[in-house]
């Protein structure tokens, strides 16, 4: 590991070192550039193009940058020359540029010689220390590769395999051969995560049947019905074809419903995040219900300017709306229902949706958004609905990393304020 460890380290001090010979010419090269340019135009008034243009180039020494004098023949002083621009006859003094870009350079190797040296000599303890889970890694794996296991280990877990049963929530694989720690652990893992899967998919099952049972057997009546009575009665057929679509109409939006948490449970369902004003959603909302609900009465409070938050436009919405069918299913005609937007004090962006309905009892209201419930005064009443709209109302919140926070009492009404993440702060 330590021959790695310099192989590793004096690669990456060889790399520096080219990246800091490159970064140093091009400061020479910049330095002398400027220079040069700020001399001509502080002296002459223009840049080394303009004063070429009347003159003529000669040979001089290595290092020197001068305009010919009048003579051809540039003035010469030490380490610095004094030529002669024909055109405005004015001499400028410029200096030697070998010496300077040796200058420089003798200024940034001193803390580039201290950075290499310093990383020469801590390098090799770095990058071990940066191997070293990859060392422990390769020691597991020699040690594993050169361990001599007994055959009834192997038996032993072998036999506790075959014992498994997916479907027992307290089932975990167990030899007690510490030999075999690792190998538990992966498997019991894996057993968690197949009955995380088995339970899901019960629970779909489960939830489906139930709800199916009802509209399946109220079709299979009216169609005996139809069969018995509908070829001579008109009302009973009239009756029948309404029944059963009204029933059929029920059953697809539940089927679509249970698809669409069964999606959600398995991670299928993608997020199209973006930056959305809640204020111009809920005007939308607000205008859409206005058109199909003459029973009850909209009332919009609008702050006025934008409430931005992040998320999916298209599921917030669909949120507000499982709320807004909530109010109405629970309100009585020609009473209230409110739509609002603001941003709290805390400068996170809400929503709400508040009717004046009948209310939640407080034992129910740690329950509403469990799958398929309904509270025994809402059945009584037969609002309808499929129990699965606040679970999915749950479902796109939390999937935004919001919360509810639910007001509600009986006879009175019930608000549901929905907090969702601030705007994106990469976007500006």
């Amino acid at each position: 590991m330590r021959s790695i460890a310099r192989k590793i380290s004096a690669d990456f001090n060889f790399r520096l070192l080219i990246i800091f010979l490159l970064i140093d010419a091009l400061i020479i090269f910049l330095n002398v550039t400027s220079w040069m340019i700020f001399t001509e135009f502080d002296a002459l008034g223009m840049s080394i193009i303009d004063a070429f243009r009347s003159g003529k180039e000669f040979d001089i020494p290595a290092g020197h940058f001068i305009f010919p004098n009048k003579e051809n023949d540039p003035v010469e002083f030490i380490n610095k020359i004094k030529y002669y621009v024909p055109q405005i006859k004015k001499a400028v003094p410029a200096v030697n540029i070998a010496v300077e870009s040796i200058s420089i350079a003798a200024i940034l190797a001193v803390p580039e010689f201290f950075w290499l040296v310093t990383g020469f000599i801590r390098g090799g303890s770095r990058v071990r220390k940066k191997l070293a889970p990859l060392n422990r890694l390769a020691a597991t794996a020699q040690l594993i590769s050169s361990a001599d296991f007994e055959g009834d280990s192997f038996h032993a877990l072998e036999d506790a395999l075959e014992k498994i049963d997916a479907s027992q929530t307290d089932c975990h694989l167990s030899t007690g051969n510490t030999e075999l720690q690792g190998i538990e652990s992966a498997i019991n893992n894996l057993i968690d995560r197949m009955k995380q899967s088995y339970v899901q998919q019960a629970r779909f099952v489960s939830d489906a049947s139930h709800e199916l049972r009802t509209p399946i057997s109220v079709i299979q009546g009216y169609a005996n019905m139809l069969d018995r009575w509908g070829k001579e009665d008109e009302k009973v057929l009239e009756e029948s074809i309404s029944a059963i679509k009204t029933e059929s109409e029920s059953m697809s939006k539940l089927v679509e419903q249970l698809l669409f948490l069964a999606r959600g449970d398995n991670g299928k369902n993608q997020l199209n995040m973006e930056n959305i004003d809640l204020n111009a959603m809920m005007q939308e909302l607000y205008d859409e219900y206005l058109m199909v609900d003459p029973n009850h009465e909209f009332i919009l409070k609008n702050e006025g300017g934008p409430v931005m938050a992040y998320g999916d436009y298209a599921m917030i919405k669909q949120t507000a709306r499982i709320l807004t069918d909530n109010a109405v299913k629970y309100t009585p005609e020609g009473n209230e229902i409110y739509f609002s937007a603001y941003t709290d004090e805390k400068g996170t962006p809400v929503f709400e949706v508040q009717d004046t309905g009948i209310g939640i009892a407080p034992e129910d209201l740690p329950k509403v958004f469990e799958r398929f419930y309904r509270a025994d005064d809402a059945r009584n009443r037969k609002t309808g609905g499929t129990g699965l709209g606040l679970s999915i109302a749950k479902w796109i919140v939390d999937r935004h990393g919001g919360h509810f926070d639910i007001k509600s009492y009986p006879d009175a009404g019930t608000r549901f304020s929905v907090f969702l993440p601030v705007k994106n702060p990469n976007d500006k």
